[in-house]
């Protein structure tokens, strides 16, 4: 195999796990499997810096699902899924980067400033370009994922708990 072919075939590689579906941790180790072990793969043994390439595409797809629920943009689009979909998302990626050994502080102040706008935003537009429950999980929920990323329950809007579904 060539040097072209192997970044071809990296190149290929880093693109299906960065615009991978939900799940950017399964695609990153198929990826790496398909790499390495898989009869119908190139067998190929990765460097660390190959690896640290892939797993950073997973790293960045994690955090784009992460953040894409709290983005109101999204909210009357079909991939909007909700507040309570990025705090499951949250962990996931909390867990991959576990697994990984990797930081999670780079990330946390941007979705935590992320959550904020989106409480902010969303209790503007509540009633009007929103539903007034437009917040999909219960305020308890919302105060420990605030707390999760350094966000007080004082910092959340007043009278959040108003477009809270119900506990």
């Amino acid at each position: 195999m060539t040097e072209e072919e192997r970044r071809d075939i990296l190149a290929d590689e880093w693109l299906i796990v960065r615009n991978s579906g939900e799940i950017p941790e399964i695609a990153y180790y198929s990826s790496l499997y398909y790499l390495t072990e898989d009869d119908d793969g190139p067998c190929i043994t990765l460097s660390e810096e190959e690896i640290q390439v892939l797993k950073e595409a997973a790293v960045e797809r994690c955090q784009e699902i992460v953040l894409r629920d709290m983005l109101l943009e999204n909210f009357h689009k079909t991939i909007y899924r909700g507040i309570k979909r990025s705090i499951y998302n949250w962990q996931r990626y909390q867990t991959f980067c576990r697994r990984q050994s990797l930081s999670l502080h780079g990330f946390r102040p941007i979705v935590a400033r992320t959550f904020l706008l989106f409480l902010e935003q969303g209790v503007g537009a509540a009633g009007s370009s929103l539903p007034q429950s437009f917040i999909n999980c219960s305020l308890n929920e919302l105060i420990r994922f605030g707390e999760e990323l350094g966000v007080e329950a004082e910092q959340l809007p007043a009278g959040t708990d108003r477009f809270c579904r119900e506990n």
